[in-house]
């Protein structure tokens, strides 16, 4: 059975979470569930700090796309031009096509997976990240995406995304927690932002044990959360972590497969759901 027709639209999903609960680990296994679909599937790396993506993916890292706009500028000045931004960025009517991108800032995965890197703040005192947001705001907001092409955004940690107001220009919220009360906080918050925007949402439990499940439920419950589905803590997939080379995984690449099989993560683009 093909994954749930909600995928059969283009959608922009942003994967949102705690710090270490495993958002660039399932955003690149999420994006090999979609690609055994036959889904044209792109990741947007727009984490700052985070550099092993590419590493995960099998890939070597583009050249981040802030230099295709003439390198890391002061927020301000490129608030200013934001619109000529977009018209850098986009190379057809439509809008910005990832697939007319010059080579040199996507990289593409043996198994076809294309990667896209925002920026990095890797110098000391090169200041705040806040520049690579507005690209990613520019970006996002005005992308053209063809029928059957997915983008999995994965964000940086915590809420700076929240503060760019990125949601706004997604389709939907992937939000992954870990077993821990910091990482359910956090996912009650992004669940209200969800519902404000009439962005459709699910919440993905990742490097769950069977003895700590039914503890996480209950204090998920408790905040009015639910947990959509559960991924189990994979060896073999935290070893290839620990190692930087491409990931390797069963049990979690299994479940992931299972949730996004059940739920409809495609209908991102459709009506508020009430939850």
């Amino acid at each position: 059975m093909l994954l749930n027709r909600f995928w059969c639209i283009a959608v922009k999903i942003m994967v949102c979470g705690k710090g270490g609960s495993g958002k660039t680990v399932l955003t690149v296994l999420m994006a090999r569930v979609l690609l055994s679909e036959n889904f044209k599937v792109y990741i947007i790396d727009s984490d700052e700090s985070n550099v092993l993506l590419p590493a995960f993916l099998g890939v070597k890292p583009p050249k981040p796309l802030i230099e295709y706009i003439g390198g890391k500028k002061d927020e301000e000045f490129l608030e200013r031009i934001f619109p000529d931004i977009v018209k850098a960025l986009a190379k057809a009517k439509e809008g910005i096509r990832l697939d007319l991108l010059p080579p040199e800032y996507m990289s593409i995965s043996n198994e076809g997976v294309g990667l896209v890197v925002i920026g990095k703040v890797r110098e000391y005192g090169e200041g705040c990240a806040c520049p690579f947001n507005v690209v990613t705001r520019a970006l996002l907001g005005n992308l053209y995406l063809n029928e059957d092409e997915v983008v999995l955004v994965d964000t940086d940690a915590g809420v700076e995304h929240v503060g760019r107001k990125l949601e706004e220009v997604c389709d939907g919220l992937i939000i992954i927690v870990d077993p821990t009360a910091e990482s359910l906080e956090l996912a009650l918050m992004l669940k209200t932002i969800a519902q404000n925007l009439g962005k459709k949402f699910w919440i993905i439990a990742n490097k769950v044990t069977e003895d700590i499940e039914g503890s996480l439920r209950e204090e998920a419950a408790k905040l009015g959360l639910k947990i959509d589905g559960i991924v189990r803590f994979d060896k073999d997939l935290y070893v290839s972590c620990l190692r930087k080379e491409p990931l390797k995984s069963n049990m979690a690449a299994s479940d992931l497969r299972s949730i996004m099989r059940k739920l409809e993560i495609s209908g991102a683009c459709s009506s508020k759901e009430n939850r």
